[in-house]
């Protein structure tokens, strides 16, 4: 009696004994889909395979994203330790400064964005002295530490620009590379932020 013969073998391996013995394969797997494959070939085939790959990628994304469980609004600037809210008044400035100019819309987003950030007064005065000077993106972007933080970045200079200039568009599709946010993310706080690239 071969292994496969055994009841003990095939009750562990299949969850019970088989009215009658399966046929034993005598061919070798190619690992081709065969046109009469039995329920043995279907147990033994690709499956374990795909399911450890879909369980990999969706554990991935996950991982990716699982700052959006705990960030429900990445705009809002109330929760923010005192350190980011100035990177993040600075990222907005910065985004308003995209098209060559900082107007009066997005001076006064900003300013109700700082007025709600946990800053103390001299902080929010000297901040918002530096509004009307450009920002260098390049230095703000190497101070984002962590996925979390680069989605906030991104959802605040989406908060503090006129989505429907053409020059910010583009100016938000470079920063959401800059930044390295997956795809995925950047259409849900775009959607998230009344924005559809």
């Amino acid at each position: 009696m071969t292994d496969l013969q055994k009841p003990g073998l095939l009750k562990r391996l299949f969850g019970g004994l088989p009215s009658s013995p399966p046929a034993i394969p005598t061919a070798i797997p190619t690992g081709e889909p065969d046109a009469d494959a039995s329920p043995l070939g279907s147990r033994l085939g690709h499956q374990p395979v795909l399911h450890e790959m879909l369980a990999r990628q969706i554990l991935d994304a996950h991982l990716r994203n699982r700052h959006q469980l705990h960030d429900r609004a990445p705009a809002d600037l109330a929760g923010a330790s005192p350190e980011e809210a100035r990177l993040l008044v600075r990222a907005m400035a910065a985004a308003a400064h995209a098209n060559g100019k900082l107007d009066g819309m997005e001076l006064g987003r900003i300013r109700g964005k700082l007025r709600s950030s946990p800053l103390d007064e001299e902080d929010r005065r000297a901040l918002e002295n530096s509004l009307e000077e450009p920002q260098c993106l390049e230095d703000l972007v190497r101070q984002v530490d962590s996925p979390r933080l680069a989605a906030r970045f991104y959802a605040v200079s989406l908060a503090a620009v006129d989505k429907n200039a053409p020059i910010n568009r583009s100016y938000l599709r470079y920063l959401a590379q800059r930044l390295g946010l997956p795809a995925d993310l950047v259409v849900r706080l775009n959607r998230q932020m009344g924005l559809r690239l």
